[in-house]
């Protein structure tokens, strides 16, 4: 690949970067690290491959004139580590930052505490289930979310302009399709496209093995259709679209997440372990992949079905984030507070650990009991 062409999928300014407008736009948690006048903190970013963790990490190095140095956690030792740290100044990269153990995230520890490095730990898993309390409270905390189709298609359309090359509005909706929300499979995509004639079927005879959709809109019928038959308590559909998903080669990750969500949004109180099988279900699969947690996504899939249905906890929150949203700001109880000066009353001195008393300072009503709820 020749040198103008290999910029084309460079991202070196910060105004490339897309998706993540929670923490990149002006204003925002990362756009306000990476344009400080002062050294940024250190951070973990988390969230699926290919969305921009890493980019934004080397960014923020060459913006701060620090020098990047990445390991991986999957095959650094800790000697690898400790030599990496002693470098200054230095922005270090750890991708899969969980897979470090305690003793390696301990050695972490006291240079995060004097400021002498900066680090960006990047993980595909939730950190506050990998890392040790003691690493989280040293960095800021922060998720990226997967890349929409509509930013896909915005990555995809400069790098074709920087290319030269004209592509219609089907080529952009294959190319997202296929890429499933990563932006570094995007792009290795079209780079083994760039010098060829690009048509729907070319794209399908390099990349068809990679989905099963016949087209974007077929993979979000069938995603819905599936989470409306398990919602509907509809077994034998739901292992029906569950199947036609898997074969699609859909992430199963992706359908564990969903079947989380659905566990207490459609479930919720009406059976309480549902949300525990649901997690236990994604760490199972993301601990075993493909083929065999299919079955323990159709275990899941079989269980939430058929399980009894309330979304009281779902109905209750939206009407709270409502409130709030449109700005029912309540001043704390005086009692409530960390250094009261009025007397607080501690529910477990009194019979059954309940006593009557104020807790907001207007009456606002959210929860409505259910049939189905056990509580």
């Amino acid at each position: 690949m020749d040198d103008d062409s290999v910029s084309c999928f460079k991202i070196d300014r910060f105004d490339l970067l897309v998706g993540q407008k929670h923490l990149l736009d002006k204003g925002k948690p990362l756009y306000n690290f990476y344009y400080t006048k002062h050294r940024p903190p250190s951070v973990v970013l988390y969230g699926p491959p290919g969305v921009g963790k890493t980019t934004y990490a080397n960014l923020l190095a060459k913006k701060h004139k620090m020098n990047f140095i990445y390991i991986n956690a999957t095959s650094s030792s800790s000697s690898e580590l400790r030599n990496a740290l002693k470098e200054k100044p230095v922005l270090l990269v750890i991708d899969e930052i969980h897979r470090f153990d305690k003793r390696q995230q301990d050695i972490l520890l006291p240079y995060l505490e004097r400021g002498d490095v900066v680090m960006v730990g990047t993980s595909t898993y939730n950190p506050y289930f990998k890392l040790t309390k003691a690493l989280r409270s040293r960095c800021f905390v922060y998720e990226f979310k997967p890349l929409s189709s509509t930013e896909l298609k915005a990555i995809a359309k400069r790098i074709f302009k920087c290319l030269s090359k004209d592509v219609d509005e089907e080529i952009l909706n294959m190319l997202a399709m296929y890429a499933s929300s990563d932006a570094r499979r995007l792009n290795n995509m079209i780079k083994l496209l760039k010098d060829e004639d690009i048509t729907l079927n070319t794209i399908k005879e390099f990349f068809a093995v990679d989905s099963g959709y016949s087209n974007e809109s077929e993979r979000y019928d069938l995603i819905s259709a599936f989470i409306k038959s398990v919602r509907g308590s509809d077994v034998d559909a739901s292992l029906y679209y569950l199947a036609r998903l898997i074969k699609a080669n859909e992430d199963p990750e992706f359908i564990a997440r969903r079947l989380c969500i659905l566990a207490s949004e459609d479930i919720g109180l009406a059976d309480n372990d549902a949300i525990n099988i649901a997690s236990s279900a994604l760490n199972i699969t993301k601990e075993i992949g493909l083929p065999e947690c299919a079955i323990t996504l159709a275990h899941c899939c079989v269980y939430l079905a058929k399980a009894k249905k309330s979304n009281s906890s779902y109905a209750a929150i939206k009407k709270a984030l409502k409130d709030v949203e449109s700005g029912l700001i309540l001043p704390v109880p005086e009692h409530l507070k960390t250094k009261p000066k009025k007397p607080y009353l501690y529910p477990h001195n009194y019979k059954n650990s309940y006593v009557k008393q104020v807790y907001t300072t207007q009456k606002v009503k959210y929860f409505e009991k259910k049939e189905n709820d056990t509580v």
